[in-house]
């Protein structure tokens, strides 16, 4: 056989080899998805999950299964999916945990930035800088004036130890230069219970579980975490109009599939996503808990994935958190 034949016939072999690959790619789905959520049943993550989860089921012809896997800093829920194949049959609902968990837990079984690729976000929110009705002060300025003159005597709530409303709190005070003590709470609910109660001054929250306090007045914001004022809280100025230039601070939740999923695979489920999240059903779940859509390629979740790692790596290691 001639090197020219032995070369085409080659060639026809390794696209023959190819065909089930592409096929299978295209025929995706063809059985039912699941969907972990490492998080407790009831939650913005988890309802936002299950609306997302209808729709794609619609869109896809195969039921989205939700199931809740919660524990250990989301770590089991992620375990759970990286002990299944990476066919994109099996998705993680992830936070922000995705970037900063190997900064936290540095024995951790898995590197959560090597081990999972983006399919889509879904939303994200901005924290909210609250205070008690009775603090002395009205905007951030006034919180910084008195976090320097107490130092580390000042406390603050956090909703647990490595959440974002503990490190978000922790690179406020890297970046304007005041010293904070944190108060662990075991969630948000008793952080801001504490608040109100005056047990600690101020807590970095997310806004979707401050709203209702803070639309009925029982608490109030300093400022807002965002470069644009909430749409939920036109009055409450953000930190970088108050003078703490280019702070964001937001808690965000997409979906990833384990590396080496198809690109084909997860360009068709990020397609999908995508129209479900242009649904009415999906905005008016978003309206409710005041958050902003995130969506658009793969690549522009996995931009905010590796971004978030480098920041929060920096915060982490410059705080001296680690957690077990």
């Amino acid at each position: 056989m001639s090197p020219s034949n032995r070369y085409l016939l080659t060639i026809a072999a390794a696209a023959v080899l190819g065909l089930p690959c592409v096929a299978g790619a295209q025929d995706f789905p063809t059985k039912s998805i699941r969907l972990i959520v490492p998080f407790p049943a009831g939650g913005p993550s988890d309802t936002t999950a299950r609306t997302i989860a209808t729709g794609l089921g619609q869109k896809l012809g195969q039921p989205v299964v939700v199931e809740n896997k919660p524990g250990a800093g989301a770590i089991v829920g992620s375990e759970a999916v990286l002990q299944q194949p990476a066919d994109g049959y099996t998705l993680l609902m992830a936070s922000n945990v995705i970037a900063t968990g190997k900064w936290l837990y540095p024995t951790m079984s898995f590197d959560p930035l090597k081990d999972f690729r983006a399919v889509a976000g879904v939303f994200k929110s901005p924290h909210q800088v609250v205070v008690a009705p009775g603090f002395k002060g009205q905007g951030i300025q006034d919180l910084i004036k008195t976090a320097k003159e107490k130092g580390d005597a000042m406390n603050y709530a956090s909703s647990g130890a490595g959440t974002m409303p503990h490190l978000g709190a922790e690179r406020f005070k890297q970046v304007v230069g005041v010293g904070m003590t944190p108060i662990p709470y075991r969630g948000s609910a008793p952080a801001l219970t504490a608040v109100l109660a005056n047990e600690v001054p101020v807590y970095f929250d997310i806004e979707f579980s401050a709203q209702s306090m803070l639309k009925s007045g029982k608490l109030r914001s300093l400022g807002v975490t965002a470069l644009e004022r909430s749409p939920q809280f036109p009055d409450v100025p953000t930190l970088h109009e108050q003078g703490v230039k280019n702070f964001e601070l937001y808690s965000w939740f997409g979906i990833v599939a384990r590396t080496g999923t198809p690109d084909a695979v997860v360009q068709k489920l990020n397609a999908a996503i995508n129209e479900v999240m242009a649904g009415a059903d999906f905005k008016s779940r978003l309206d409710a808990l005041g958050a902003q859509p995130i969506g658009g390629k793969p690549a522009v979740f996995q931009k905010m994935i590796e971004s978030d790692y480098a920041l929060w790596g920096d915060v982490i290691k410059k705080a001296k958190i680690q957690l077990d």
